[in-house]
């Protein structure tokens, strides 16, 4: 229920990244603007992810999560009824704070019922769990839009954000906030966790598949595909407004985290942390390349599905790495440190692609996206060289 919870959470967010980037005029915002909006909320994180890993270590998992969940509600608010950039800009900073917690505590949950040998797999259902908030947002929230409005399509949204946050504090907030932190993961192990060479490669590859996925494909797919099909795309004979396409594409990438996430992390699990990582890097690397490739809308949608689980399976798989870890050392400072470098890289992604680069250098940006993650899998191979890729355990670390 936890994790269903922070779904509804995320429905108006994942709305955002649809309809912002291809309909900019809606908010009376620019291009630029847009995409300050899109990064303020990750940025914000790089200051939220410590603040709430020393909050849930203060007060336990319950009543932050509670907070952060109402405070959700105020966050749709904002956005159905203000086009003022500033007041976008407070309520984006304040769904970051509500972020940092939501997910912590959703993670922070999932490995309390959790082994190293079905430590990948739960931690990938629990993310699988949580996207199905970006599939409502992505693909209805694009639908909706075009055919109600984006207003209507928020409150719709914030209706059933309430709905939800109303049964999870009824049935599951007792539950979970009997968690309490164990003892032995009290102490502050930051400069442990900084200081660990291998911890921060896991860490800095986050940053890397937080920029190209959650940051510069989900922040600039729509206005890329603007630019190179128009306002309107035919699939299958079927014409599709391009918000509508991008809410069809993105909703996609959060069926493969749902369906796709947790084999990333079964496979993790079964045949070694570091063997899958590397293999899954390289596919990855190629389809993130090809997007810059000049194809028809069936090709390219194709390509998109490929390269989104591409990222789902990566993600899954860094997850399992910085859990095991978090196990080890500290709950807490290792998932909220490895949170921070992801934001940090999603965080970049928008700024980047919609307020830095130009539309008709998207396609170069997304190859030289696959020659970064080519590169950092070499620096991941060298790094982790020592390490049995038979073993599903990272033990030596």
């Amino acid at each position: 229920m936890t994790s269903l919870a922070v779904a509804a959470a995320l429905l108006g967010d994942a709305m955002l990244y649809v309809v912002m980037p291809s309909r900019p005029e809606l908010w009376h915002l620019t291009i630029a603007q847009v995409g300050i909006l899109l990064s303020a909320n990750r940025f914000v994180r790089l200051l939220t992810n410590p603040m709430s890993s020393e909050i849930i270590r203060r007060f336990g998992v319950g009543k932050p999560f509670a907070s952060a969940m109402w405070s959700s509600l105020i966050v749709l608010i904002i956005y159905a009824y203000s086009t003022n950039f500033l007041v976008l800009l407070l309520a984006r900073l304040l769904w970051g704070a509500c972020w940092s917690v939501l997910r912590l505590g959703a993670q922070w949950t999932a490995l309390e019922h959790s082994s190293k040998f079905n430590l990948g797999l739960n931690l990938s259902y629990n993310a699988s769990i949580i996207r199905i908030g970006a599939i409502g947002g992505a693909l209805f929230g694009g639908i909706l839009s075009d055919y109600v409005g984006y207003r209507e399509a928020l409150l719709i949204f914030g209706l059933s954000t309430l709905v939800v946050t109303g049964i999870w504090s009824k049935k599951t907030l007792k539950q979970i906030s009997k968690l309490t932190i164990q003892k032995e993961q009290q102490r502050r192990q930051y400069k442990n966790i900084l200081g660990n060479p291998r911890i921060m490669v896991i860490n800095c590859c986050a940053l890397v598949v937080g920029l190209i996925w959650a940051g510069i494909l989900s922040g600039t797919i729509g206005h890329y595909l603007r630019f190179r099909y128009g306002l309107e795309l035919n699939v299958f004979t079927i014409a599709l407004g391009v918000t509508s396409f991008t809410g069809l594409v993105l909703g996609l990438r959060s069926f493969a985290e749902v369906f796709v996430g947790p084999m990333g992390g079964y496979l993790s699990d079964r045949y070694g942390r570091v063997r899958v990582l590397l293999i899954t890097l390289i596919f990855s690397a190629g389809c993130v390349m090809g997007l810059g490739v000049n194809l028809n809308v069936f090709n390219m949608l194709i390509l998109l599905i490929l390269a989104f689980a591409g990222g789902v399976l990566l993600n899954m798989q860094l997850l399992a790495l910085a859990g095991e870890i978090a196990q080890k050392i500290s709950r807490t400072e290792t998932l909220s440190v490895y949170a921070t470098f992801q934001d940090f890289g999603s965080a970049l992604g928008p700024l980047i692609g919609l307020s830095l680069i130009a539309s008709a250098h998207l396609s170069l940006l997304y190859e030289t996206s696959g020659i970064i993650l080519l590169i950092f899998g070499l620096i991941f191979f060298v790094a982790f060289r020592r390490v049995s890729f038979e073993s599903t355990s990272i033990t030596s670390i």
